[in-house]
């Protein structure tokens, strides 16, 4: 009899602690203590300073509206904005100590890059509130996350003045161990100005404190064309980073400068170094090839256009475009290039291109079946033979969008030397189309 009355006093006394468990621990998952102390677990692994929305609980899964914040002090980090945040925690580890949340999913995630707003006059701080009474060791848990998901992310950032963002990003974060996570990525654009949209396809990657690493990405092109990118950044000094490029069938057309009417397809490696502390710092070094490539020659030959059009120079499909380039803040380089169009034409040489001004060192070498119909021309421009070729030096210089070039007034000059007295009339008709 004994036993029996123990038993209903020990069941009685377990249904007490569990009814004080549900309605105290209901009570207090929606206090403003748990919320600050959520708000403060995130801010700290964020180094953000911001507050989660009022909490509520159902069906075992606690719920807000919202998490709002901006970036500490040398995080450049403007505005941080989650809405419609929702948690499963493991109820078990609760009395262990450990708010444990094996999924969090949040609908929208918005991310201003920038300069974080200065704190309150004086100093003042957000209003921590409490409930007025000590509370037991595992209501102060420490807060554990599983996995985040979120189902749209919104990067903003400008580069100089011009804008530029990500948007529309699935993004999945598993936690790995201490300050690890795996990170994947898919889908969302990258938009900059003056530059096509890139679909982002696919990405994936890690965190391990203090550097992100991107293991691989691929950045897609509507028109066509990709480009697979890996490297890593990291999140202390001056964040340096550094990342490798791989170009696959990237379509020129829309790429500036757009003047130049430049197309084809890309293929070729980059590497791209610097730090985001500092905007000039980062260079751009490797090596690209061109198929199926055309361009504008008259911007080159401004003062014979009539003779590019005679010769077609516009309507060639070039055989190949490869160059070698090195990007270093503004100034950037280009070396061993060369351009081939069957038997008939070669372009080589190197140069800079300084903000929107060009200087480079050329050689053309045209086919003597070209330069035949030229009275002169080659006896006196050009005049090195080399690979079946004649060959020309030319400067060019100036603005990028109309550059100026010193071969076609000497290519003028050699037809007017070397007319003939019985080509007179022939002469004249060649120098009014060269307008002369």
């Amino acid at each position: 009899m004994k036993v029996f009355r123990f038993l209903f006093i020990a069941l009685g006394a377990v249904i007490v602690i569990l009814a004080v468990v549900w309605f105290g621990g209901s009570f207090f998952l929606g206090s403003q203590t748990f919320r600050h102390l959520i708000s403060r677990s995130v801010n700290r692994s964020l180094q953000t300073e911001g507050t989660l929305g009022p909490i509520s609980a159902n069906g075992g899964a606690l719920y807000s509206a919202d998490y709002t914040g901006k970036g500490r002090p040398k995080t450049h980090l403007a505005s941080i904005q989650a809405k419609e945040l929702s948690a499963r925690p493991n109820w078990s580890r609760l009395f262990s100590g450990v708010c444990d949340f094996n999924d969090v999913l949040i609908k929208n995630l918005d991310l201003v890059i920038g300069t974080p707003a200065p704190d309150a006059p004086n100093g003042q701080q957000p209003e921590h509130h409490s409930l007025g009474i000590k509370l037991p060791s595992f209501l102060h848990p420490r807060v554990d996350v599983n996995r985040v998901s979120v189902n749209q992310v919104n990067v903003h950032w400008s580069a100089g003045e011009k804008p530029a963002e990500i948007t529309g990003l699935q993004v999945a974060a598993v936690h790995h161990g201490d300050k690890q996570w795996d990170l994947s990525a898919n889908g969302g654009t990258l938009n900059a100005s003056g530059w096509p949209a890139f679909q982002i396809d696919e990405a994936a990657g890690s965190y391990q404190s203090p550097a992100i690493t991107i293991s691989q990405a691929k950045l897609m092109v509507p028109a066509g064309g990709s480009i697979a990118v890996n490297g890593s950044v990291k999140l202390e000094g001056n964040r340096p980073y550094k990342f490798h490029g791989d170009l696959a069938g990237l379509p020129l057309s829309d790429f500036p400068p757009t003047k130049w009417h430049l197309q084809g397809l890309a293929s070729g490696s980059l590497d791209f170094t610097g730090d985001l502390a500092e905007p000039n710092s980062g260079q751009i070094v490797g090596a690209v090839h061109l198929d199926k490539a055309k361009l504008d020659w008259s911007l080159l030959f401004g003062k014979v256009r009539s003779l590019v059009k005679q010769l077609g120079l516009n309507d060639w499909q070039l055989d190949s475009v490869d160059v070698q380039i090195n990007r270093l803040g503004q100034h950037f380089e280009f070396s061993n290039l060369s351009v081939k169009y069957q038997d008939l034409l070669r372009v080589e040489g190197n140069g800079t291109i300084d903000g929107d001004q060009i200087k480079a060192n050329l050689v053309i070498g045209l086919s003597p079946s070209l330069l035949g119909w030229l009275p002169g021309v080659q006896q006196k421009v050009f005049t090195e033979q080399r690979d079946g070729l004649a060959w020309a030096q030319m400067q060019v210089s100036g603005p990028l969008n109309d550059p100026k070039e010193d071969l076609s007034k000497r290519i003028s000059d050699a037809l007017n030397q070397g007319m003939s007295n019985q080509f007179k009339n022939q002469a004249k008709s060649l120098l009014d189309l060269l307008g002369r």
